[in-house]
């Protein structure tokens, strides 16, 4: 079982995601969003907090979401013992229903064209996890929301 709650961006208390909004705010003002293909790349994925963090960027230039690709995980990431992965379909996780769950957080970020965080716990063999995500949308040249970068930390584990 997944169970997702949307946070305010106020709630967000984690030091690398306060981090990484405070650098949105830099890169982007208030209310703006990151255009990836006038700023670079660079400046928002390179940062310290998402480079090292548990971070990914989901392309979502498909329009079936089950087709996202997750075009990077930072190093810190392990996806069912795979810490390699990288340029996977959303399709590719073996738990449906956090795919599911993932896709509706996903197209919340979508729709609302801002950073939004959410506090998600799930079970995986037998641990429960319980962690925050931020989502930071990056549009391109058209306006279109093209990337999601995400960066998750946990904030608890029990058995």
């Amino acid at each position: 079982m997944v169970r997702v709650e949307r946070l305010s961006l106020e709630e967000v208390r984690e030091p690398k995601l306060e981090l990484a909004l405070r650098r949105w705010h830099q890169l982007c003002g208030n209310g703006g969003l990151y255009r990836r293909e006038e700023m670079g790349f660079g400046p928002l994925v390179g940062a310290p907090e998402i480079l090292n963090g548990r971070s990914a960027v989901i392309a979502t230039d498909t329009d079936d979401p089950q087709n996202y690709v997750i075009a990077f995980f930072g190093d810190e990431f392990n996806v069912y013992g795979d810490k390699n992965f990288v340029a996977r379909r959303l399709c590719e996780l073996p738990d449906p229903d956090l795919v599911e769950v993932i896709i509706k957080c996903y197209a919340e970020a979508i729709a609302a064209r801002e950073p939004i965080a959410h506090r998600i716990s799930a079970s995986f063999d037998g641990t429960t996890i319980t962690y925050d995500r931020l989502i930071l949308p990056t549009i391109n040249k058209a306006g279109k929301i093209d990337r999601l970068v995400t960066l998750s930390t946990e904030v608890s584990r029990a058995n």
